[in-house]
């Protein structure tokens, strides 16, 4: 084999590389935040419980200071936040699938590019693997834009709720439009 060839092989090995290590940092970043709306959402799930054991020990009085109202909206709205959060947990959980996958695809990627040495074909399977690994990549990609498109629907629920309740508008920054999440550039 000539030098000329062993430097070839060395570069077409090491691209997959470097993209096995941007996929893994993403990986790390979408672990800890998958874990962060875990948390979050199994605080929102006692949360729940500790405010329907309140409703359900509300006295007369109580009632007639309409709590049992107010409570009964806090929850619905607590039970809306975690169907957007389990969503958006959902979404990541594909990302990281998606970012994982691909890793795979890049190491064989890289495996096959060593095993042209000896076996030319293998060229094909290395090509198809890197295409592969791009497209799983770029999955991942779309699925964390899906994630952060929605990362504002919880709070904006929960201000929509509490200035319902308090009689107060929350007021929204002119740039976040409230109904779809999209930043508008004023």
């Amino acid at each position: 084999m000539h030098p000329e060839q062993v430097s070839r092989l060395v570069a077409a090995s090491v691209m997959p590389v470097v993209v096995i290590s941007a996929a893994a940092l993403l990986c790390l970043a979408f672990y800890n935040r998958l874990a962060a709306l875990v948390l979050r959402l199994r605080a929102v799930q006692r949360e729940r419980l500790e405010l329907q054991d309140r409703l359900e020990r509300l006295t007369a009085a109580d009632n007639e200071k309409n709590m049992s109202l107010r409570y009964t909206c806090i929850l619905e709205s607590l039970a809306d936040q975690s169907v957007s959060i389990l969503r958006r947990a959902r979404l990541i959980r594909g990302t990281l699938m998606s970012l994982l996958a691909c890793i795979g695809l890049l190491v064989a990627c890289s495996l096959m590019n060593g095993l042209t040495v000896i076996w030319p074909a293998a060229v094909a399977g290395a090509v198809a693997c890197f295409v592969g690994g791009m497209l799983l990549l770029l999955l991942g990609i779309a699925c964390a834009m899906l994630e952060l498109k929605a990362a504002l629907s919880p709070a904006e629920l929960e201000i929509g709720v509490v200035s319902e309740l308090t009689g107060s508008s929350a007021h929204v920054p002119d740039a976040l439009h409230p109904a779809s999440g999209e930043l508008r550039i004023a």
